[in-house]
């Protein structure tokens, strides 16, 4: 009999020590995570702050800080709403730029898939000038710009606005020639 409560006593303890150590490890993993979020979030921000100075040395007029555009897509028949957000918008001889701050190891090239497709995204809701590629790792600003291939349908466009242009031309000239009389 005295085998069977210990028995219990020792399952009991097993489970709840198991118990104790699964809510330590769960707090203190939470705890370490929000440490290290706020300390990258810190990072970021003191990156951010001397990303101001760097633009306006180099020439720069910061338009916005932190601006959101949101953006729809359509999947089958339903539209899903989400927002792009860009570190600053900024203009320099009369062009706008958007400006992406990169404080990372890994992240701060546009060879990087993840950066890539940032600044693609960008370049496709904002339709800037270029995008401003800071590098705070070396204090580097690097311009980027998309170039796409025509479509059939821009070349059609080209074609038909040539057209019309000599045809413009062709009546304009008749009707300075003396035209209908």
């Amino acid at each position: 009999m005295d085998i069977g409560k210990n028995g219990i006593l020792i399952l009991v303890l097993i489970i709840g020590g198991g118990i104790i150590f699964l809510f330590s490890f769960i707090k203190i993993s939470n705890w370490v995570r929000g440490k290290k979020l706020r300390q990258r979030f810190t990072k970021s921000r003191q990156a951010e702050k001397e990303a101001e100075k760097i633009l306006r040395r180099n020439g720069y007029t910061i338009i916005d800080i932190q601006k959101s555009k949101p953006l729809l897509i359509t999947i089958g028949n339903k539209i899903h709403r989400y927002l792009v957000r860009i570190d600053y918008l900024a203009r320099k001889r009369g062009k706008v730029y958007v400006v992406e701050v990169k404080s990372g190891e890994k992240i701060p090239y546009i060879t990087n898939r993840e950066t890539r497709r940032q600044m693609l995204e960008y370049y496709l809701a904002y339709q800037p000038s270029g995008i401003l590629l800071l590098n705070m790792k070396n204090k580097s600003i690097s311009e980027i710009k998309f170039q796409f291939g025509s479509t059939p349908r821009q070349w059609m466009i080209r074609i038909i606005y040539f057209i019309a242009g000599i045809i413009f031309t062709l009546v304009l000239y008749y009707l300075l020639r003396g035209g209908w009389r």
